[in-house]
């Protein structure tokens, strides 16, 4: 992976001043689905703040994949984040998971992840057509697919929302 010239910098003069880490990033965590709605989740969390806690991080950070934004594609990250229920709590079950457990959320990323690919491979992928180049809603997405037939490129952006735990 290629960093941007400002981000390899900064990183060359952290590693070269010898910087201490102070957080922990979960890069991925995952229930398998058949165990899904067994509490794991909380558990899973639960761990990863205690081994944040036993190595002397201050933080735990996730990027946080919203579980029912597939069903909102059409609507922005940073409008969903601040849909909540009549307790106050978040819409979305695994961001309320977080909040349940003190967590805070940081901000959201609209572009955290950039995928790209032909025409024929999201066809593969998602087991759709895409005929005419335009924005398609994809199963599973949590927001729109750009189809440009005339490049034969189909382009997705997936928001996420990045979560603080103490």
């Amino acid at each position: 992976m290629a960093y941007p010239p400002a981000t390899a910098t900064l990183c060359a003069a952290l590693l070269r001043e010898e910087t201490e880490a102070t957080t922990l990033v979960v890069c991925a965590a995952q229930v398998h689905p058949e165990r899904k709605g067994a509490g794991l989740a909380g558990t899973l969390l639960a761990a990863f703040r205690n081994l944040s806690a036993t190595a002397g991080y201050a933080h735990v950070i996730v990027p946080l994949r919203p579980t029912m934004k597939p069903r909102y594609p059409l609507t922005p990250i940073d409008v969903y984040a601040q849909w909540t229920r009549t307790d106050g709590l978040p819409l979305d079950p695994w961001l309320r998971t977080h909040v349940r457990m003190g967590a805070t959320i940081l901000d959201v990323a609209p572009r955290s992840q950039v995928m790209t690919g032909t025409v024929a491979q999201w066809e593969g992928w998602t087991r759709m057509l895409f005929p005419v180049s335009g924005e398609y809603v994809i199963p599973d997405g949590l927001s729109t697919l750009r189809i440009d037939r005339d490049a034969d490129e189909g382009t997705y952006i997936e928001p996420n929302i990045w979560i603080q735990h103490r």
